[in-house]
């Protein structure tokens, strides 16, 4: 692995869910009720881009859609195929930066890794890889940290630990968060620490993500032609923007 590679999309994949704890089963609920209010079947193609371990791709295929997954990490992918109803999904390794021809999907979900695209010019392949993958009319479905309430989050919050036990022993996760205001940007120093039978190893990485702002988010997708733009704080619609630290964007491809 290269050691430019964060650890928690490489070395440490496997314990990624462990580490980051999330509401799957609501969440993707709430995505196919998303996505079902714009006019999306239960059935339709559905590309996840950003995939990580595959546990968002593996529920919505359970929930009927035809799944393909998307990582830049073979780690985490290899993770992904190992995951209980992995073959429901067709896992990818692949950049969603630049995403392979295919038949076009119904719809685009991509969770939060649009925050590790630091440059302009990335961000904005992004979003135009997004529409050639989505059929006209088809949906795109995201989430980002809004910078704003990061902003209030880590400075009142700039340490976060979490300790679980795992099969390979004891691993502790310990992030350091600094701002950086100029460009938005979250500068974050981490460990993790894993002890196993009396022995203890320690990999640290630092690494930055930049986070997002509305207005951002609208000018992108214009520009690479998505209209009926919504927002909301959560994929619950009943969380409002603002009153979370992630944006969460739902619009069509024209």
């Amino acid at each position: 692995m290269s050691p430019t590679v964060r650890p928690f999309y490489g070395s440490f994949g496997w314990a990624f869910d462990l580490l980051v704890e999330r509401p799957v089963a609501a969440e993707c609920a709430q995505i196919g009720a998303i996505l079902g209010g714009r006019g999306v079947a239960s059935d339709a193609t559905l590309l996840d881009a950003g995939c990580g371990t595959g546990r968002y791709a593996v529920t919505l295929a359970r929930q009927g859609y035809r799944v393909t997954g998307l990582d830049l990490s073979p780690e985490l992918i290899a993770v992904a195929r190992q995951r209980p109803g992995a073959t429901m999904v067709r896992f990818v390794v692949g950049d969603l930066t630049q995403p392979a021809p295919t038949t076009p999907y119904a719809a685009v979900l991509c969770r939060g890794v649009l925050n590790d695209l630091l440059d302009d010019q990335s961000r904005h392949d992004a979003f135009v890889a997004f529409a050639r993958a989505l059929q006209t009319a088809g949906v795109l479905l995201l989430d980002v940290r809004d910078w704003d309430a990061t902003v209030r989050r880590r400075t009142a919050e700039p340490m976060h630990e979490r300790t679980v036990e795992t099969a390979q022993g004891t691993l502790v996760y310990r992030a350091e968060i600094r701002l950086d205001h100029a460009q938005r940007r979250m500068l974050v120093a981490e460990r993790h620490t894993l002890t196993f039978g009396g022995h203890t190893t320690a990999t640290d990485h630092d690494f930055v993500m930049r986070c997002w702002t509305r207005g951002e988010l609208d000018e992108l997708l214009a520009r690479a032609g998505f209209d009926a733009i919504t927002y909301q704080g959560a994929y619950d619609p009943a969380t409002p923007l603002g009153s979370t630290d992630r944006i969460v964007a739902v619009a069509t491809r024209v």
